[in-house]
C-alpha cells in the first residue's frame, strides 16, 4: 500500500511524495488520516526559523483518523475506530503510530475538532504550572494554544482568569471560554489593571502564550512577587529578558514545553478525556481546512499570520 507524504524539501517549498506505507508491526496502528493540525513549529520550519526538524523533513504530527488495520497484539483497537494519534507524518494518507500512542475520540466530534497533541502540550502546562484554587491567573496570547488554555483554566476555580492580547475577536472568543476579565495592551495599561485586579500584588501566575518575544516582557511585568511565570509558547530565536527583573521578584519560571513532561502519553489520555467530556471545543478556533494537495497554498497563506486565522487543518 502506498501513501503521499508532505515534505519540507526547504525553506517556503514542500512536496508530496509517494511512497511505501511501512510494514505494520505487532502493536503498530495504520490510521486513514482525516485531518490534522498545522502547528506553529511547522509554520516556524516552513518559514526558515529554526526548529526540531531540518529540510528535507516530513511534516505534520496533530492526527486524527479512522483505523484501517492494527498489529497481531494491538488490543484496544480495531478497524473502523476513529481516534487522534501522537506521531507522524501527520500531513498523509496514512500514518502508522504506536497503539500506546492512539486514543478514541467522540463518534459525534469531527475529526479536525479532535487533534490531540496540541490538546496534550495544553494538559502538560496546566499540570506543571498547578494554579491553585482561588489563584490569580493570566494567559498572554490568545491564538489557538491559548484559547485552549484558558478552556482548561476555566474549570479551576480560579478567583480570577484574565486574557491579554492585542485581538479584540480572540479576547471576545476568550470570554466565551472562561475568563472573567479580557485586556488588551493596544487600550488599556495592562500593568496598572493587574495591579487593581489583583489588589496591588500582580497575578500568582502569567502564562506566556503568544510567541513573541515582547509577550514574554509583558508576562514577566505582570507578576506578583515570588510568583510563577510560565513560558508555554515555542520561541524559535533567541529572546532578552529582564533577568534583574526575574531576580528582584524571585520568580519561578517553569518551561511547559513536551520536553518537561513528565508522561507526555498520560497528558495525550488525559487531553482525550477531557475533549470527551466537553472540556475542549475547537469548533470555532478551526478557521481554514485545505486538502493535501493544496498544502503548499495552506502554508503560505498561515505563515503571514493574516487576522481571520486562528487554526488551520489539513484534509487529505
Amino acid at each position: 500500500m502506498r501513501r503521499r507524504v508532505a515534505i519540507l524539501v526547504e525553506k517556503g517549498r514542500i512536496e508530496l511524495v509517494e511512497e511505501e506505507i511501512p510494514r505494520l508491526g505487532e502493536k503498530d496502528v495504520l490510521v486513514k488520516v482525516k485531518a490534522c493540525g498545522i502547528c506553529t513549529g511547522d509554520l516556524y520550519g516552513f518559514s526558515g526559523y529554526p526548529v526540531w526538524f531540518k529540510p528535507p523533513s516530513p511534516l505534520g504530527h496533530e492526527p486524527a483518523g479512522e483505523v484501517v488495520e492494527v498489529g497481531a497484539k494491538v488490543t484496544r483497537f480495531s478497524k473502523g475506530d476513529r481516534v487522534t494519534a501522537l506521531g507522524g507524518p501527520g500531513f498523509s494518507d496514512f500514518v502508522l503510530v504506536d497503539e500506546s500512542q492512539v486514543e478514541k475520540i467522540p463518534k459525534d466530534t469531527p475529526f479536525e475538532y479532535a487533534i490531540g497533541e496540541p490538546l496534550a502540550c495544553v494538559v502538560n502546562a496546566v499540570r506543571l504550572v498547578n494554579p491553585r484554587l482561588g489563584d490569580n491567573v493570566a494567559v498572554v496570547g490568545t491564538g489557538f494554544m491559548g484559547l485552549l488554555l484558558v478552556q482548561a483554566l476555566s474549570r479551576l476555580g480560579l478567583e480570577n482568569l484574565v486574557g491579554v492580547d492585542v485581538n479584540n475577536e480572540r479576547l471576545r472568543l476568550a470570554e466565551n471560554y472562561g475568563v472573567n476579565i479580557a485586556l488588551n495592551p493596544k487600550e488599556r495599561d495592562v500593568v496598572e489593571e493587574t495591579l487593581a485586579i489583583t489588589e496591588g500584588k500582580g497575578f500568582d501566575t502569567v502564562i506566556e502564550a503568544t510567541g513573541n518575544p515582547a509577550g514574554v516582557g509583558l508576562a514577566t511585568r505582570l507578576v506578583r512577587q515570588k510568583g510563577r511565570l510560565a513560558i508555554f509558547s515555542y520561541h524559535p530565536n533567541p529572546v532578552s529578558v529582564d533577568l534583574r527583573e526575574w531576580d528582584s521578584k524571585g520568580l519561578e519560571v517553569i518551561m511547559t514545553s513536551p520536553a518537561r513532561a513528565e508522561d507526555m502519553i498520560e497528558n495525550f489520555k488525559m487531553a482525550v478525556r477531557m475533549l470527551s467530556r466537553g472540556v475542549f471545543n475547537l469548533e470555532k478556533l478551526i478557521t481554514h481546512k485545505w486538502s493535501l494537495n493544496d498544502i503548499q497554498r495552506a502554508f503560505e497563506y498561515a505563515s503571514k499570520k493574516p487576522l481571520d486565522y486562528i487554526k488551520g487543518v489539513i484534509v487529505p
